[in-house]
């Protein structure tokens, strides 16, 4: 093991979580830097690309866990990129519902194919049994913290 590998092995649970999940999100961001996309314009892309139809800008803040003027920015930004439009909603009015476009689309599959190309990169280096322990672990630690949360609200 040498010693930046020693180091990271001496990180407390949470912060190795952290640094794994900030290091998968770059090695993505690296590999997606053709379409001009980094986590935080394709992750709403994600999301708006699992869902059956139109949703209002403050859910979707919600659900990426940012503020109405951070997801207006990101929201600018892909509209502009001609991969979501802006609509008014037939309920009220006042509020916008957000859909993804054809185009939009096409790079939420891109997206979703590089993706899984990392993640086998990663499957093909580790026993397969270490990784589907891994992700279940990581599930059940999702759990538990979401069963907390919701406790605290």
């Amino acid at each position: 093991m040498n010693s930046d590998n020693k180091q990271i092995g001496d990180f407390r649970f949470p912060n190795l979580v952290a640094l794994v999940s900030r290091t998968w999100r770059k090695t993505l961001d690296n590999r997606l830097q053709d379409y001009n996309l980094t986590e935080a314009t394709w992750l709403p892309l994600v999301y708006l690309a699992r869902l059956d139809g139109p949703i209002r800008q403050k859910e979707l803040a919600s659900m990426l866990s940012l503020d109405d003027s951070s997801v207006v920015r990101i929201l600018n930004n892909l509209e502009k990129l001609n991969l979501i439009k802006r609509t008014i909603e037939e309920k009220d009015r006042r509020a916008k519902a957000i859909i993804i476009t054809n185009k939009g689309r096409e790079i939420t599959t891109t997206l979703e194919n590089i993706s899984k190309s990392l993640e086998h990169e990663i499957r093909k280096n580790l026993n397969p049994e270490d990784f589907e322990t891994s992700k279940q672990v990581l599930l059940e630690i999702y759990q538990i913290l979401n069963s907390i949360n919701q406790k605290q609200t």
